[in-house]
């Protein structure tokens, strides 16, 4: 299925909590809301004709006049094509709800992005940290502006 397919069959189901966004790259890449985003997920990999059985990536970006992101990455091994998934994050309290239930590899990943991000997975069976040390206190060091400990700053030209 070629990217404008997977858009315009997400579309059709998603309407206007689905946003498609136009690009160079091969795969589809999408926005869904945040409400929808566990639904959406669970259709990508059990449709048959999209059948996303393999989550190669999900991770955060932090903007922070505005907001969170996550960004999953997933391709389906029988169809033979990928997509990208994209969620806007509330700034101050990003949360959402876990996607370990349809894909076990999103159990390791959420778990980086809360460590590193702050980046809450609601419903996550085990949200040990997985990186950082289990009495860590200093912040997220993957968010914009973190300066705790350890912290390089870039040398000055």
């Amino acid at each position: 299925m070629t990217k404008e397919e997977i858009a315009i069959k997400l579309k059709d189901k998603f309407g206007s909590e689905l946003e498609i966004l136009e690009t160079n790259q091969p795969e589809a890449y999408v926005y869904i809301s945040p409400a929808r985003y566990h639904e959406l997920c669970q259709f990508l990999k059990e449709a048959p004709e999209f059948d996303f059985d393999y989550l190669f990536q999900l991770g955060g970006v932090h903007y922070p006049e505005d907001r969170f992101e996550l960004v999953l990455c997933f391709s389906s091994h029988e169809r033979r094509h990928n997509m990208i998934l994209k969620v806007k994050l509330d700034k101050d309290n990003p949360q959402i709800v876990t996607t370990s239930d349809i894909w076990m590899a999103a159990n390791w990943y959420e778990r980086e992005a809360a460590e590193l991000f702050g980046i809450k997975f609601v419903g996550h069976p085990d949200p040990r940290h997985l990186l950082l040390d289990d009495d860590w206190d200093s912040g997220y060091p993957l968010r914009k502006g973190w300066t705790g400990p350890d912290f390089i700053s870039m040398p000055e030209k």
